[in-house]
């Protein structure tokens, strides 16, 4: 190998290794437009990718590998906006999707291949957090004993056995934990198959329940999110 040839070949092997140890591995970092508002974001927090280009939110597993961004199946919510929302989110969707080289330069989020690179500005941690006002409970609801809850319902049911063989809602209440059977249906919500949900319910604690019947009620309070998963 002549000179030459060496120089480029210990020049790559030194770009590698800078790119390596400048992957990032968590953070949140957005585009903005003329006017200073976000028109594109991104957060990676605990192998999960999160990210939105002003209209859906589109969510999935995420790893780094080799230099490399690598997104698991992406599900999004179903809003409609404007044309040219829809459009940047369709772009967005195809670069996460294609294993596109990310290093950080500085607190800058690199993303693409050089001469196509985008750049990514970091988020700002919020300054302070407000505590949310606690709910008022009244009376009546505390002597019905009712708790309520944040759940994930899976896309389709599974096969479960409880007085009798049935269909169940698989159900968790962080995306982290494995899915659960519900043997019941949920008071007020009507699943459709191929879509998850996140929901806001109030379980209701049923005093002197049957032998054969649960002992708690689950009551839908509000559907948080709708999401029809991806192919």
């Amino acid at each position: 190998m002549n000179h030459k040839g060496l120089s480029i070949a210990m020049m790559s092997l030194l770009l590698g290794a800078c790119a390596s140890s400048t992957v990032p591995q968590q953070g949140q970092w957005q585009q903005t437009g003329p006017d200073g508002q976000p028109l594109q974001t991104l957060q990676l927090k605990d192998g999960q990718l999160s990210a939105s280009a002003g209209c859906n939110r589109m969510f999935g597993s995420a790893r780094i590998e080799q230099g490399r961004l690598v997104v698991g199946p992406l599900a999004s919510t179903l809003m409609a906006c404007a044309p040219e929302a829809m459009q940047r989110e369709q772009t967005l969707a195809a670069l996460l999707r294609s294993r596109p080289q990310v290093r950080l330069d500085g607190d800058k989020l690199l993303i693409g291949e050089v001469a196509q690179q985008q750049v990514w500005q970091p988020v700002a941690a919020p300054a302070h957090v407000t505590k949310p006002v606690p709910a008022v409970v009244t009376p009546a609801a505390a002597a019905e004993q009712v708790t309520q809850r944040l759940i994930y319902v899976a896309p389709e049911r599974r096969a479960c056995v409880g007085v009798a063989p049935m269909q169940c809602l698989q159900v968790r209440e962080r995306q982290q934990q494995p899915w659960q059977h519900h043997y019941g249906e949920i008071e007020g919500f009507t699943p459709e198959a191929g879509t998850a949900y996140r929901l806001r319910i109030r379980e209701i604690k049923v005093a002197n329940p049957p032998a054969d019947a649960p002992d708690r009620r689950w009551v839908l309070d509000s559907i948080v999110e709708q999401i029809r998963i991806a192919p």
